[in-house]
Protein backbone atom coordinates (compact mmCIF):
# COMPACT_ATOMS: atom_id res chain seq x y z
CA UNK A 1 0.00 0.00 0.00
CA UNK A 2 2.88 2.48 1.11
CA UNK A 3 4.53 1.71 -2.73
CA UNK A 4 0.95 2.46 -4.48
CA UNK A 5 0.87 5.70 -2.48
CA UNK A 6 4.37 6.73 -3.58
CA UNK A 7 4.58 5.18 -6.76
CA UNK A 8 1.04 5.51 -8.23
CA UNK A 9 0.68 8.55 -10.86
CA UNK A 10 -2.15 10.77 -11.46
CA UNK A 11 -2.32 12.21 -14.74
CA UNK A 12 -4.99 15.78 -14.80
CA UNK A 13 -5.95 15.82 -18.40
CA UNK A 14 -7.84 19.34 -19.14
CA UNK A 15 -9.21 21.95 -21.24
CA UNK A 16 -9.10 24.29 -18.91
CA UNK A 17 -5.99 27.28 -17.88
CA UNK A 18 -3.54 25.88 -15.09
CA UNK A 19 -1.89 26.63 -12.95
CA UNK A 20 -3.86 29.86 -12.94
CA UNK A 21 -6.27 31.82 -15.08
CA UNK A 22 -9.78 31.42 -14.22
CA UNK A 23 -12.11 29.49 -11.83
CA UNK A 24 -11.66 25.96 -13.66
CA UNK A 25 -7.74 26.20 -13.38
CA UNK A 26 -7.69 27.28 -9.47
CA UNK A 27 -9.52 24.45 -8.76
CA UNK A 28 -7.27 22.05 -10.31
CA UNK A 29 -4.31 23.69 -8.97
CA UNK A 30 -5.69 23.53 -5.71
CA UNK A 31 -6.35 19.90 -6.60
CA UNK A 32 -3.41 18.82 -8.04
CA UNK A 33 -1.41 21.19 -4.95
CA UNK A 34 -3.57 18.70 -1.89
CA UNK A 35 -2.30 15.59 -3.66
CA UNK A 36 1.40 16.50 -4.20
CA UNK A 37 1.21 17.64 -0.32
CA UNK A 38 -0.15 14.15 0.29
CA UNK A 39 2.99 12.57 -1.32
CA UNK A 40 1.40 11.59 -4.91
CA UNK A 41 2.66 12.29 -7.91
CA UNK A 42 0.73 14.54 -10.62
CA UNK A 43 1.22 15.82 -13.67
CA UNK A 44 -1.20 17.78 -15.93
CA UNK A 45 -1.43 17.56 -19.51
CA UNK A 46 -3.10 20.95 -21.30
CA UNK A 47 -5.53 20.12 -24.35
CA UNK A 48 -5.69 23.86 -25.26
CA UNK A 49 -3.37 27.14 -25.01
CA UNK A 50 -3.59 29.60 -22.43
CA UNK A 51 -6.61 32.28 -22.49
CA UNK A 52 -7.26 34.65 -20.29
CA UNK A 53 -8.01 37.91 -21.43
CA UNK A 54 -5.08 40.02 -22.75
CA UNK A 55 -3.04 38.28 -20.15
CA UNK A 56 -0.01 35.97 -21.37
CA UNK A 57 2.42 32.91 -20.32
CA UNK A 58 5.07 31.92 -20.77
CA UNK A 59 4.09 30.74 -23.92
CA UNK A 60 6.51 27.46 -23.76
CA UNK A 61 5.19 23.47 -23.62
CA UNK A 62 6.98 22.26 -20.54
CA UNK A 63 6.81 24.27 -17.09
CA UNK A 64 6.30 23.63 -13.66
CA UNK A 65 3.65 25.63 -11.37
CA UNK A 66 5.16 27.68 -8.23
CA UNK A 67 3.85 24.38 -6.34
CA UNK A 68 6.18 21.93 -8.20
CA UNK A 69 3.13 20.70 -10.76
CA UNK A 70 4.83 20.08 -13.48
CA UNK A 71 2.64 20.69 -16.83
CA UNK A 72 2.60 20.63 -20.64
CA UNK A 73 1.04 21.86 -23.31
CA UNK A 74 -0.33 19.70 -26.23
CA UNK A 75 -1.00 21.71 -28.80
CA UNK A 76 0.17 25.75 -29.07
CA UNK A 77 0.57 27.64 -25.40
CA UNK A 78 -0.91 30.27 -26.37
CA UNK A 79 -4.92 29.83 -27.32
CA UNK A 80 -5.87 31.31 -31.10
CA UNK A 81 -8.37 33.37 -31.36
CA UNK A 82 -9.45 32.47 -35.18
CA UNK A 83 -11.37 29.78 -35.49
CA UNK A 84 -9.27 27.86 -38.30
CA UNK A 85 -6.41 28.34 -35.91
CA UNK A 86 -8.88 27.06 -33.09
CA UNK A 87 -9.59 23.56 -35.19
CA UNK A 88 -5.46 23.11 -35.94
CA UNK A 89 -4.78 23.02 -32.65
CA UNK A 90 -7.29 20.87 -31.71
CA UNK A 91 -6.24 18.44 -34.10
CA UNK A 92 -2.45 18.80 -33.27
CA UNK A 93 -3.33 17.88 -29.65
CA UNK A 94 -5.90 15.10 -30.39
CA UNK A 95 -2.41 13.28 -32.20
CA UNK A 96 -0.26 14.34 -29.53
CA UNK A 97 -2.58 12.99 -26.93
CA UNK A 98 -2.91 9.67 -28.60
CA UNK A 99 0.96 9.45 -28.40
CA UNK A 100 1.29 10.31 -24.75
CA UNK A 101 -1.48 7.63 -24.07
CA UNK A 102 0.65 4.74 -25.45
CA UNK A 103 3.35 5.75 -23.50
CA UNK A 104 1.73 5.13 -20.30
CA UNK A 105 1.11 1.41 -21.45
CA UNK A 106 4.19 0.36 -19.31
CA UNK A 107 2.86 1.96 -16.18
CA UNK A 108 -1.06 1.28 -16.52
CA UNK A 109 -1.85 -0.27 -13.57
CA UNK A 110 -0.29 2.69 -11.70
CA UNK A 111 -2.09 5.04 -13.11
CA UNK A 112 -4.75 6.87 -12.81
CA UNK A 113 -6.16 10.32 -15.34
CA UNK A 114 -8.18 13.19 -13.56
CA UNK A 115 -10.53 14.45 -16.43
CA UNK A 116 -11.50 17.62 -16.76
CA UNK A 117 -13.63 17.48 -19.98
CA UNK A 118 -16.40 18.47 -21.31
CA UNK A 119 -15.64 18.04 -25.35
CA UNK A 120 -16.52 14.64 -27.52
CA UNK A 121 -13.62 14.96 -29.58
CA UNK A 122 -10.82 14.19 -26.82
CA UNK A 123 -13.07 11.97 -24.93
CA UNK A 124 -12.95 9.62 -27.45
CA UNK A 125 -9.16 9.04 -27.48
CA UNK A 126 -9.13 9.16 -23.83
CA UNK A 127 -11.59 6.52 -22.78
CA UNK A 128 -11.00 4.38 -25.44
CA UNK A 129 -6.89 4.23 -24.94
CA UNK A 130 -7.86 3.97 -21.02
CA UNK A 131 -10.34 1.28 -21.00
CA UNK A 132 -7.71 -0.79 -23.72
CA UNK A 133 -4.67 -0.08 -21.43
CA UNK A 134 -6.91 -0.19 -18.16
CA UNK A 135 -6.15 2.47 -16.29
CA UNK A 136 -8.48 4.19 -14.34
CA UNK A 137 -10.32 7.36 -15.12
CA UNK A 138 -11.90 9.64 -12.47
CA UNK A 139 -13.97 12.41 -14.27
CA UNK A 140 -14.69 16.24 -13.03
CA UNK A 141 -18.51 17.13 -13.54
CA UNK A 142 -18.33 21.07 -12.49
CA UNK A 143 -21.82 22.43 -14.35
CA UNK A 144 -24.63 21.45 -17.26
CA UNK A 145 -25.99 23.40 -19.64
CA UNK A 146 -29.05 24.84 -20.88
CA UNK A 147 -29.80 24.14 -24.50
CA UNK A 148 -30.11 28.05 -25.10
CA UNK A 149 -26.71 28.85 -24.51
CA UNK A 150 -26.05 26.77 -27.63
CA UNK A 151 -28.16 28.55 -30.19
CA UNK A 152 -26.06 31.38 -31.64
CA UNK A 153 -24.50 29.44 -34.37
CA UNK A 154 -24.61 25.72 -36.19
CA UNK A 155 -21.06 24.86 -34.15
CA UNK A 156 -22.46 25.98 -30.81
CA UNK A 157 -25.28 23.44 -31.45
CA UNK A 158 -22.77 20.58 -32.13
CA UNK A 159 -21.08 21.74 -28.90
CA UNK A 160 -24.38 21.36 -27.16
CA UNK A 161 -24.80 17.85 -28.94
CA UNK A 162 -21.09 17.21 -28.08
CA UNK A 163 -21.53 18.14 -24.52
CA UNK A 164 -24.88 16.11 -23.81
CA UNK A 165 -22.60 12.57 -25.47
CA UNK A 166 -19.79 13.65 -23.02
CA UNK A 167 -22.32 13.91 -20.42
CA UNK A 168 -24.73 11.11 -20.91
CA UNK A 169 -22.48 8.41 -22.13
CA UNK A 170 -18.49 8.70 -21.78
CA UNK A 171 -18.83 10.71 -17.85
CA UNK A 172 -20.81 7.50 -16.44
CA UNK A 173 -17.97 5.45 -18.02
CA UNK A 174 -15.56 6.52 -15.54
CA UNK A 175 -14.46 4.47 -12.68
CA UNK A 176 -15.55 7.69 -10.39
CA UNK A 177 -17.11 10.86 -10.29
CA UNK A 178 -16.41 13.92 -8.45
CA UNK A 179 -19.58 16.32 -8.92
CA UNK A 180 -19.76 20.15 -7.85
CA UNK A 181 -23.48 19.71 -6.57
CA UNK A 182 -26.14 17.67 -5.74
CA UNK A 183 -27.93 18.53 -8.35
CA UNK A 184 -25.72 16.72 -10.76
CA UNK A 185 -25.55 14.00 -7.98
CA UNK A 186 -29.11 13.71 -8.47
CA UNK A 187 -29.26 13.29 -12.68
CA UNK A 188 -26.51 10.40 -12.74
CA UNK A 189 -28.57 8.97 -9.79
CA UNK A 190 -31.38 8.80 -11.98
CA UNK A 191 -29.58 7.69 -14.97
CA UNK A 192 -28.42 4.63 -12.68
CA UNK A 193 -25.22 5.26 -11.79
CA UNK A 194 -23.66 3.45 -8.50
CA UNK A 195 -24.23 6.28 -5.77
CA UNK A 196 -20.84 4.85 -4.39
CA UNK A 197 -19.26 6.42 -7.75
CA UNK A 198 -20.36 10.04 -7.13
CA UNK A 199 -18.42 11.74 -5.10
CA UNK A 200 -19.59 15.34 -4.33
CA UNK A 201 -17.32 18.25 -3.60
CA UNK A 202 -18.65 21.60 -4.14
CA UNK A 203 -15.30 23.69 -4.51
CA UNK A 204 -11.78 24.06 -3.21
CA UNK A 205 -10.33 27.16 -1.54
CA UNK A 206 -7.07 27.83 -0.36
CA UNK A 207 -7.70 30.38 2.84
CA UNK A 208 -4.40 31.52 3.66
CA UNK A 209 -3.98 32.60 -0.13
CA UNK A 210 -7.45 34.44 0.28
CA UNK A 211 -7.45 35.93 3.93
CA UNK A 212 -7.26 39.32 3.91
CA UNK A 213 -6.31 41.65 6.88
CA UNK A 214 -9.45 44.53 8.04
CA UNK A 215 -8.83 47.54 6.81
CA UNK A 216 -10.62 50.59 5.44
CA UNK A 217 -13.19 50.00 2.73
CA UNK A 218 -13.56 51.71 -0.14
CA UNK A 219 -16.80 50.06 -1.75
CA UNK A 220 -19.69 49.28 0.16
CA UNK A 221 -19.95 45.86 -2.06
CA UNK A 222 -17.58 43.83 -4.03
CA UNK A 223 -18.37 41.23 -6.75
CA UNK A 224 -15.73 39.37 -8.39
CA UNK A 225 -15.57 37.01 -11.26
CA UNK A 226 -17.51 36.93 -15.23
CA UNK A 227 -20.62 39.62 -14.83
CA UNK A 228 -22.47 37.62 -17.04
CA UNK A 229 -26.16 36.56 -17.05
CA UNK A 230 -26.03 33.67 -14.80
CA UNK A 231 -24.41 35.77 -12.36
CA UNK A 232 -26.93 37.96 -11.47
CA UNK A 233 -25.47 41.33 -12.01
CA UNK A 234 -28.56 43.14 -13.63
CA UNK A 235 -30.54 42.12 -10.15
CA UNK A 236 -27.57 43.51 -7.75
CA UNK A 237 -27.48 46.69 -10.08
CA UNK A 238 -31.31 47.07 -10.08
CA UNK A 239 -31.35 46.58 -5.94
CA UNK A 240 -28.48 49.52 -5.86
CA UNK A 241 -30.84 51.64 -8.05
CA UNK A 242 -33.22 50.82 -5.72
CA UNK A 243 -31.50 51.56 -2.68
CA UNK A 244 -30.14 54.86 -4.09
CA UNK A 245 -33.70 56.09 -4.38
CA UNK A 246 -34.25 54.92 -0.50
CA UNK A 247 -31.53 57.29 0.02
CA UNK A 248 -29.17 54.62 0.94
CA UNK A 249 -26.58 55.04 -1.74
CA UNK A 250 -24.15 52.30 -1.80
CA UNK A 251 -21.02 51.98 -4.13
CA UNK A 252 -20.46 48.67 -6.03
CA UNK A 253 -16.81 47.34 -6.90
CA UNK A 254 -17.00 44.84 -10.27
CA UNK A 255 -13.62 42.96 -10.10
CA UNK A 256 -13.73 41.03 -13.60
CA UNK A 257 -14.34 40.48 -16.94
CA UNK A 258 -14.88 37.61 -19.57
CA UNK A 259 -11.98 35.41 -19.85
CA UNK A 260 -11.64 35.17 -23.41
CA UNK A 261 -13.49 37.09 -26.09
CA UNK A 262 -15.71 39.93 -26.01
CA UNK A 263 -16.19 41.69 -22.79
CA UNK A 264 -18.89 42.04 -21.24
CA UNK A 265 -18.64 45.23 -19.90
CA UNK A 266 -20.03 47.70 -22.30
CA UNK A 267 -23.68 46.22 -21.86
CA UNK A 268 -23.15 46.51 -17.99
CA UNK A 269 -21.87 49.77 -18.28
CA UNK A 270 -25.21 50.83 -20.25
CA UNK A 271 -27.61 49.83 -17.74
CA UNK A 272 -25.95 51.80 -15.10
CA UNK A 273 -26.62 54.78 -17.49
CA UNK A 274 -30.10 53.77 -17.54
CA UNK A 275 -30.64 53.40 -13.89
CA UNK A 276 -28.52 56.33 -13.37
CA UNK A 277 -26.22 54.75 -11.04
CA UNK A 278 -22.72 54.91 -12.77
CA UNK A 279 -21.56 57.03 -10.12
CA UNK A 280 -21.81 53.86 -7.75
CA UNK A 281 -19.96 51.58 -9.70
CA UNK A 282 -16.56 50.61 -10.97
CA UNK A 283 -15.10 48.63 -12.70
CA UNK A 284 -11.70 46.88 -12.37
CA UNK A 285 -11.89 44.92 -15.86
CA UNK A 286 -10.11 41.76 -15.89
CA UNK A 287 -7.25 41.25 -13.44
CA UNK A 288 -5.19 38.13 -12.05
CA UNK A 289 -5.61 36.58 -8.52
CA UNK A 290 -3.61 39.06 -6.37
CA UNK A 291 -5.00 41.91 -8.03
CA UNK A 292 -8.41 40.11 -7.38
CA UNK A 293 -7.21 39.82 -3.70
CA UNK A 294 -6.50 43.60 -3.27
CA UNK A 295 -9.37 44.69 -5.15
CA UNK A 296 -11.86 42.49 -2.46
CA UNK A 297 -10.05 44.17 0.38
CA UNK A 298 -11.39 47.83 -0.56
CA UNK A 299 -15.53 45.95 -0.28
CA UNK A 300 -17.55 46.08 2.96
CA UNK A 301 -19.75 43.30 1.34
CA UNK A 302 -18.98 40.48 -1.03
CA UNK A 303 -21.97 39.99 -3.31
CA UNK A 304 -23.23 36.97 -5.39
CA UNK A 305 -26.60 37.60 -6.37
CA UNK A 306 -26.90 34.64 -9.11
CA UNK A 307 -30.66 33.70 -10.49
CA UNK A 308 -31.53 30.15 -10.23
CA UNK A 309 -31.13 28.78 -13.26
CA UNK A 310 -30.07 25.15 -14.76
CA UNK A 311 -26.60 26.47 -14.62
CA UNK A 312 -26.36 27.87 -11.11
CA UNK A 313 -27.82 24.72 -9.58
CA UNK A 314 -25.23 22.78 -11.16
CA UNK A 315 -22.48 24.22 -10.02
CA UNK A 316 -20.96 25.70 -7.43
CA UNK A 317 -19.24 29.42 -6.90
CA UNK A 318 -15.92 29.04 -6.97
CA UNK A 319 -15.84 33.32 -5.54
CA UNK A 320 -18.37 31.90 -2.39
CA UNK A 321 -14.95 30.07 -0.95
CA UNK A 322 -12.80 32.86 -1.81
CA UNK A 323 -15.38 35.53 -0.36
CA UNK A 324 -15.56 33.41 2.86
CA UNK A 325 -11.77 32.97 3.26
CA UNK A 326 -11.28 36.76 2.76
CA UNK A 327 -13.13 37.09 6.07
CA UNK A 328 -15.45 39.64 4.77
CA UNK A 329 -19.08 40.14 4.89
CA UNK A 330 -20.99 37.99 2.41
CA UNK A 331 -24.58 38.33 0.46
CA UNK A 332 -25.59 35.40 -1.85
CA UNK A 333 -28.80 34.45 -3.50
CA UNK A 334 -30.48 30.88 -2.50
CA UNK A 335 -29.56 29.01 -5.33
CA UNK A 336 -28.36 25.81 -5.92
CA UNK A 337 -26.87 23.95 -3.11
CA UNK A 338 -26.05 26.74 -0.89
CA UNK A 339 -29.33 26.33 1.06
CA UNK A 340 -27.74 23.05 1.79
CA UNK A 341 -24.89 23.89 3.13
CA UNK A 342 -25.31 27.04 4.60
CA UNK A 343 -28.46 28.08 7.30
CA UNK A 344 -30.15 31.19 5.89
CA UNK A 345 -29.51 34.36 8.53
CA UNK A 346 -27.63 31.63 11.11
CA UNK A 347 -24.24 31.37 8.59
CA UNK A 348 -24.97 33.50 5.69
CA UNK A 349 -27.12 36.03 4.73
CA UNK A 350 -29.32 35.20 1.77
CA UNK A 351 -31.97 36.73 -0.35
CA UNK A 352 -34.20 35.24 -2.49
CA UNK A 353 -32.82 34.62 -6.15
CA UNK A 354 -34.45 37.16 -8.95
CA UNK A 355 -35.79 39.46 -6.12
CA UNK A 356 -34.55 42.54 -5.82
CA UNK A 357 -36.54 43.39 -3.14
CA UNK A 358 -35.40 41.16 -1.53
CA UNK A 359 -31.72 41.76 -2.47
CA UNK A 360 -31.95 45.26 -1.75
CA UNK A 361 -33.80 45.08 1.75
CA UNK A 362 -30.49 42.49 2.64
CA UNK A 363 -27.78 44.86 1.82
CA UNK A 364 -29.64 47.11 4.67
CA UNK A 365 -30.12 44.95 6.36
CA UNK A 366 -26.47 43.92 6.62
CA UNK A 367 -25.56 47.80 6.68
CA UNK A 368 -27.81 48.01 9.54
CA UNK A 369 -27.33 45.47 11.65
CA UNK A 370 -23.81 45.08 12.58
CA UNK A 371 -23.81 43.14 15.23
CA UNK A 372 -25.87 40.33 13.65
CA UNK A 373 -24.50 40.29 10.57
CA UNK A 374 -20.85 39.91 12.17
CA UNK A 375 -21.76 36.48 13.93
CA UNK A 376 -23.22 35.51 11.41
CA UNK A 377 -19.74 35.92 8.98
CA UNK A 378 -18.04 34.07 11.59
CA UNK A 379 -20.79 31.38 11.81
CA UNK A 380 -20.07 31.01 7.97
CA UNK A 381 -16.66 31.19 8.19
CA UNK A 382 -16.65 28.26 10.42
CA UNK A 383 -19.00 25.59 8.38
CA UNK A 384 -16.81 27.35 4.99
CA UNK A 385 -13.47 26.10 6.10
CA UNK A 386 -14.62 22.36 6.96
CA UNK A 387 -16.22 22.03 3.75
CA UNK A 388 -14.50 24.05 0.89
CA UNK A 389 -11.14 24.18 2.61
CA UNK A 390 -8.42 22.51 -0.03
CA UNK A 391 -6.62 20.69 2.73
CA UNK A 392 -9.48 19.06 4.48
CA UNK A 393 -11.07 18.00 1.34
CA UNK A 394 -8.51 16.53 -0.77
CA UNK A 395 -7.53 14.23 2.69
CA UNK A 396 -11.44 12.94 2.12
CA UNK A 397 -11.37 12.78 -1.82
CA UNK A 398 -7.90 10.85 -1.83
CA UNK A 399 -9.46 8.03 1.02
CA UNK A 400 -12.29 7.74 -1.40
CA UNK A 401 -10.06 7.20 -4.46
Amino acid sequence: MARDKIDREFIVITITNFPEGGAPANYLNLFCKGLKENNRNVKVWLLKGYAFGNYSNNEIRQNISNDGIPYIYLSSPKRPVENLKKIGNDVIAWFRLIIYLIKLAPNRKTTTILLYNNELQFSIPIFFGAKLLGIQIISFVSEYYDKSAFNSSLMRKLKWYGFLINFNYFNKASNRLIVFSHYLKNLYLKQGVDKQKIIVQPNLTDFEYWHIDKGEARYTLGYSGTPSLKDGLADLLYAISKLKNENIPVSLLIIGDSTFGKSIIPELQKLCESLSISDLVTFTGLVGNDQVRKHLSECKILTLTRPNIIQTQAGFPTKLGEYFASGKQILTTDFGDIPIYFKPMVELVMAKCGNIEDISSKIKWIIQHPDESEQIRKNGYIKAKQMLSYNTSLNRIIKEI
